[in-house]
């Protein structure tokens, strides 16, 4: 019987034929791979590799044990791959929600790199809209959400911050503010945000969408809720509302009714990692919240600031 390590050892030779690169590759001395190998040529009673001083080479019976005890060896290396995913959590389906095209971009390929590294746990992608907010957490059928912040929840916790960005207004292009090419927060008095529906908390709605100007000048909310982006778009571009978001408005959405608009002075918009409090100690969530911030910062778009380590 070999043991594992003889194994590693022996097919490791057996590709490379060399005992140096063998010894560099598997991190062992050049003299352990030697005592190794002959150590199980003499067990077995048959010469594995044939030696010179100038090659090293297998021997017919060599080819044939290389041949048999490959697949087997990669079969006790997967079970023991899979024992160790589960002793870590790292198997099931976790789903992630996204809220927004970039976010949705960033969450697509944290599963491609998490999916190579952890081969045992599926990731299921959903998309939140506005009205969700952070619903889906709660009904279970999300595990970790990136959406727009603020959320502030007991029995949430926002793990990180991926992204800031310079908050945009989106209007009419027949708005009276549509030539500009920035505005202030005090150039918003007396136009009117979209409304959110009821599910979104007052606290983020009032956030993004403030009902005052720093001057105390007000800002109305219309009348009919939206409950996507999409709705709360086809409503800007009659000119009967404006909609508040981040520098992806002008990368995403162009059409020839609507202007993008940066408001440089009113806080910026956040993107950040959220799920449900009593899920922190899921390795599966802390290691795909590790890989959305590590992905994060090439594909964010011009104007948007990704966070060092998700500060």
């Amino acid at each position: 019987m070999m043991e594992r390590a003889e194994m590693e050892i022996f097919l490791t030779l057996a590709e490379e034929l060399h005992f140096g690169r063998t010894a560099a590759r598997l991190h062992v001395s050049p003299a352990l791979v030697t005592q190794t190998v002959q150590k199980t040529e003499r067990r077995l009673g048959v010469t594995l590799f044939a030696r010179t001083s100038r090659r090293v080479s297998l021997t017919e019976v060599g080819q044939g044990l290389r041949d048999e005890l490959q697949p087997l060896y990669e079969g006790i290396r997967r079970a023991l791959d899979r024992a160790e995913l589960a002793g870590r959590g790292m198997t099931g389906t976790l789903t992630v929600g996204f809220m927004g095209s970039q976010p949705g971009r960033w969450v697509g390929a944290a599963r491609e790199v998490f999916a190579l590294r952890n081969p045992q746990c599926g990731v299921r992608i959903v998309e939140t809209q506005l009205h969700h907010h952070v619903a889906q957490l709660r009904d279970g059928t999300a595990d970790l959400l990136l959406i727009t912040l603020p959320v502030d929840e007991p029995d949430l916790t926002v793990g990180a911050v991926v992204t800031h960005s310079t908050r945009y207004v989106a209007v009419s292009a027949k708005h009276r503010l549509a030539e500009r090419e920035a505005v202030s927060f005090e150039d918003l008095a007396g136009e009117t945000f979209i409304a959110m529906d009821g599910t979104v908390p007052a606290e983020w709605a009032d956030f993004h969408m403030p009902r005052r100007t720093p001057g105390g000048q007000p800002i109305g909310r219309h009348a009919d809720p939206c409950a996507t982006y999409a709705e709360a778009l086809a409503l800007v571009a009659t000119g009967r509302a404006i909609v508040p978001g981040d520098a992806q408005l002008p990368l995403l959405y162009q059409r020839p009714d609507l202007r993008f608009l940066p408001v440089p002075d009113m806080p910026p918009v956040e993107q950040g990692l959220v799920w449900r409090t009593r899920d922190d100690a899921d390795k599966r969530v802390r290691a795909f919240a590790d890989v959305v911030l590590e992905i994060a910062p090439p594909l964010s778009p011009p104007g948007t600031t990704p966070v060092p380590g998700g500060a």
